[in-house]
């Protein structure tokens, strides 16, 4: 059983109790619905426009992911083993510090992947050649 009061009666409530059980009494005071929470501060109300929690010299078109994760339109990409390796530690050890140079700390994964896809578009060009290349070293 918990200790929890969710409305309902517990299995033992027809049970007759001893009243003079210190542990029924606490649980009987703790049967009152909770106190309301207080209103929030007026100046930590995160819906008032006039507090800014941003750094006052940043553009807010700056922060956060360039686009919401409602746009996503998820797609496997196949590759091996080592080329997605190589890819995350790139990742990791190369663009992740760069864009904290930037001033860039939120960067989302959905993004990374969105400019990788538009570098493919810009660079279709290079692919049948590639291609070539990898199946020729597969041989």
């Amino acid at each position: 059983m918990t200790d929890f009061d969710l409305g309902d009666p517990a299995p033992d409530a027809d049970e007759e109790s001893d009243e003079s059980d210190p542990d029924e009494s606490a649980e009987t005071a703790t049967t009152d619905p909770p106190a309301p929470e207080p209103e929030p501060e007026p100046d930590s109300d995160p819906g008032d426009p006039d507090i800014s929690r941003e750094e006052p010299d940043r553009d807010p078109t700056e922060t956060g992911p360039a686009f919401p994760y409602s746009e996503v339109r998820q797609n496997p990409l196949y590759a091996r083993d080592e080329t997605w390796t190589e890819f995350e530690d790139k990742l990791d050890m190369e663009l992740t510090p760069d864009l904290r140079k930037e001033g860039i700390r939120d960067d989302e994964l959905r993004e990374i992947h969105d400019i990788v896809l538009e570098i493919a578009i810009d660079n279709l060009d290079e692919f049948p050649e590639r291609l070539k290349e990898k199946r020729q070293e597969s041989r």
